[in-house]
């Protein structure tokens, strides 16, 4: 007995010294990437920075036509947009960009982490390259982002395009930011997310096919960048939903809403919210029956070719403007 409780015991020792050197090995920085290592990685032959209010902004800008400016998901970078960009360009000219502080854009100098900066980089970038009036399409939280630059500055937007939009209000359940898992679980993925852990993840986002190799190596390598902690956790102290549909209400730019139905971070009906609150739009839904929450990317010629024929007008026979009685213009109206 006493030779069996000692081999429990170096075995327990053994496990305890070895899990002790793997946490160790997670928060020592070993699995992180820099961003020249990343920039040297999946910089494009069209890549270009540019420096923005002391932001050095990535972008890409190619095709010819009307332009398109992209707002990408949160823990994806413009690269994501790849596939169906390169079926749009013989139509349009489309401008992409990484946010400040994720993909191969530099950090804000001045920590300033939220949806606003991120609208006015759009802005900046316009700017710095002269244009006026552009389409913009946004996606997930590049969504909220977009449909709040649409509301408050409608003379820049010809056209806007929804796919699969964050922010609406959220309660403990549906909130995809929720604490999922043992304690212990989340703090290993908080230190590190290994290459199974986002095809495990995007699996569950990607529903008509297994997630590309590419679109897990591309996410595992941008999201164990060196400088990440600080950026990533100052967003999501600044992402604050509140009440959006005043917001979506002062958009007047035609909108299509895209959504996949097999979404499970956003649920389909919000699309529906979304086009109620939307009274100052004509706008058309457009639903995707087998795909997940990155359309764009299961299907990107198919969602490329709906987005082309939307832009160009062909679509517009469909479009409907909801309207939407507030409760306090309800009142007033009966108390009269």
């Amino acid at each position: 007995m006493p030779s069996i409780s000692k081999s429990i015991i170096s075995v327990v020792a053994i496990a305890a010294i070895g899990t002790s050197i793997w946490a160790l090995l997670l928060t020592s920085g070993i699995y992180d990437i820099s961003l020249d290592e990343l920039r040297a990685k999946y910089e494009t032959p069209a890549s270009k920075y540019v420096e923005l209010d002391g932001m050095d902004i990535h972008y890409i800008d190619e095709g010819e036509g009307p332009v398109i400016v992209l707002s990408n998901a949160s823990y994806h970078t413009t690269r994501a947009w790849d596939g169906m960009v390169q079926n749009i360009t013989d139509r349009f000219r489309v401008i992409r960009f990484d946010f400040p502080g994720n993909g191969l854009s530099g950090l804000d100098t001045q920590g300033r982490y939220s949806p606003e900066l991120y609208g006015d980089v759009i802005t900046l970038l316009t700017d710095s390259l002269g244009i006026d009036k552009f389409y913009l399409i946004g996606t997930s939280s590049g969504g909220t982002v977009a449909f709040r630059y649409a509301a408050t500055n409608p003379e820049k937007i010809n056209r806007f395009v929804l796919i699969n939009s964050a922010g609406m209000p959220r309660t403990a359940v549906t909130n995809p930011n929720r604490e999922r898992g043992t304690a212990f679980g989340r703090w290993v993925s908080s230190n590190h997310q290994s290459m199974d852990w986002w095809r495990a993840s995007l699996s569950q986002t990607v529903t008509k096919r297994p997630p590309f190799d590419w679109h897990v190596e591309m996410n595992y390598d941008m999201n164990r960048r060196d400088d990440r902690y600080e950026t990533g956790a100052l967003f999501r102290r600044n992402y604050i939903t509140g009440d959006p549909s005043d917001v979506l209400d002062d958009i007047t730019a035609p909108t299509a809403i895209f959504w996949g139905m097999k979404n499970p971070t956003v649920m389909h009906l919000e699309a529906n919210v979304i086009q109620l609150w939307m009274t100052g739009a004509p706008t058309i839904i457009k639903k995707y029956e087998e795909l997940g929450h990155y359309p764009y990317i299961e299907e990107p010629e198919l969602v490329a070719s709906d987005i082309s024929a939307f832009l160009t007008g062909d679509w517009d026979d469909q479009l409907r403007q909801t309207q939407r009685v507030k409760p306090e213009d309800l009142l007033a109206a009966n108390a009269n």
